[in-house]
């Protein structure tokens, strides 16, 4: 359990805050770069609090800045979108894409005025199909992190976000959360194979063993970014059954595999606009082969970790994916088939997970009561504040600012009884 002030320090992300200047520190993902066109309309963000637009200049280099204009604090959402950067149509003010005010046409010729102003503005770099921004202090800001994922050809990866409307922490503890995916995303009979192919749990990637065994063994090991968490279920032939999650400082988490030499890997990005609300970055890739047509289908439906199905879209900050399933329809739940078949009724891996995170509306810690299975959940937790504390208060760079330190990958292992887990599963869990 958390102390109160503990609670407000993991989940307070905006600027000034301890959590939010360690995450600063990080590239962090703000669109998919088919989402801004070269020379067109700015896009509404929000990020750790702040309100921002993202664009593409006429040349094509992606840029991100303050939404409200240095002058009288106008939209730049309806800025023009020029060579030299965004000029706001209220009094034709125009700023780079690095905030520095370019031109102030309203302004006597002689005047000198525009060499004093600048608008709030963060590095852009485009990497795996996706523009990222670094928000942080360092004027030399680190390398890109070397995610698989994003390294391999296009054809190779799957991406999709929706909107969470909670705290980051509360969603990303469900991603390293591993008892979970035995109860939300479980059949009432795990061994109904034509239930589960009918009610969306076929290709959910959580594997039959983790079906029938509801309480797996949980360890937890440090890395170099972040930490291992393996679940131990009984397998035959005198084996375990291990699926092992990787979480990489401050947001990223990779769920299990399944056991075989094919499988796709998947991974999170669970990026914070506040303190109440959040992006779900979803990426499933392979990394030697193109996803197929069929497990593209079977995102979309709902029996991965990604939501696709959006409400009608707005010109908000992600107002494009909001999710149709919300607290308003109760996440469309089928009722009859929580009481017949399912444990959950709500439609959709994905789904589930945002439902249940949601439900945990402003999530007061200090009021919580964890037993052992939740012992990663406690880890992660501490990880993150110790490494916002030691920013802080002593200035020690966190784990994770090299890049090659994100060459992981999760797993899913059978492996002998006798056998460490972490030394067992080691020729999975890292890129080569």
């Amino acid at each position: 359990m958390l102390t109160a002030s503990e609670n407000a320090q993991l989940t307070r992300v905006g600027p000034g805050t301890v959590m939010g200047d360690l995450m600063r520190q990080y590239w962090m993902p703000v669109v998919q770069s088919s989402e801004l066109a070269a020379g067109g309309r700015p896009k509404r963000v929000r990020l750790l609090g702040e309100d921002l637009v993202a664009y593409r200049d006429p040349d094509g280099r992606a840029a991100l800045v303050s939404a409200f204009c240095a002058h009288r604090r106008a939209s730049l959402y309806f800025a023009r979108n020029e060579p030299r950067g965004l000029r706001c149509v209220y009094h034709g003010w125009q700023f780079a894409p690095d905030g520095r005010c370019v031109d102030q046409p309203n302004e006597r010729p002689e005047s000198v005025f525009q060499d004093k102003v600048t608008l709030p503005a963060y590095r852009c770099a485009e990497r795996g199909g996706v523009v990222w921004t670094y928000m942080g202090p360092a004027s030399a800001p680190p390398a890109l992190p070397d995610l698989e994922w994003a390294l391999v050809p296009d054809a190779q990866r799957f991406v999709s976000k929706f909107w969470q409307g909670c705290n980051y922490l509360q969603a990303l503890e469900g991603g390293v959360d591993p008892a979970h995916i035995s109860f939300l995303h479980a059949m009432l009979d795990a061994r109904d194979a034509a239930a589960r192919r009918a009610l969306d749990n076929a290709a959910a990637g959580f594997g039959f063993a983790a079906q029938l065994e509801r309480a797996p063994h949980i360890e937890v090991a440090d890395t170099a970014t972040g930490l291992l968490l393996g679940a131990r279920r009984e397998a035959p032939a005198g084996q375990y059954y291990w699926r092992i999650t990787q979480f990489l400082l401050p947001f990223h988490t990779m769920p299990p595999t399944e056991v075989g030499d094919d499988p796709l890997m998947h991974a999170h990005i669970w990026i914070p606009m506040d303190d109440a609300q959040m992006v779900n970055w979803c990426v499933s890739w392979h990394p030697t082969r193109a996803i197929t047509p069929e497990e593209i289908a079977d995102f979309h439906a709902g029996a991965s970790i990604h939501v696709t199905d959006y409400a009608p879209a707005t010109s908000d900050p992600y107002g494009d994916i909001r999710p149709t399933a919300s607290r308003v329809n109760d996440y469309l739940a089928d009722w009859e088939a929580q009481r017949t078949c399912k444990f959950f009724g709500v439609p959709g891996v994905g789904a589930q997970d945002k439902a249940i995170t949601e439900s945990q509306a402003d999530y007061d810690r200090s009021l919580e009561r964890l037993g052992r299975a939740d012992v990663g959940i406690i880890r992660v937790r501490k990880r993150l504040l110790d490494a916002a504390v030691a920013l802080r208060e002593r200035g020690v760079a966190p784990p994770g600012l090299d890049a090659e330190s994100y060459r992981v990958r999760p797993a899913s292992v059978l492996l002998p009884k006798d056998s460490p887990w972490v030394e067992g599963a080691k020729e999975r869990l890292i890129v080569r």
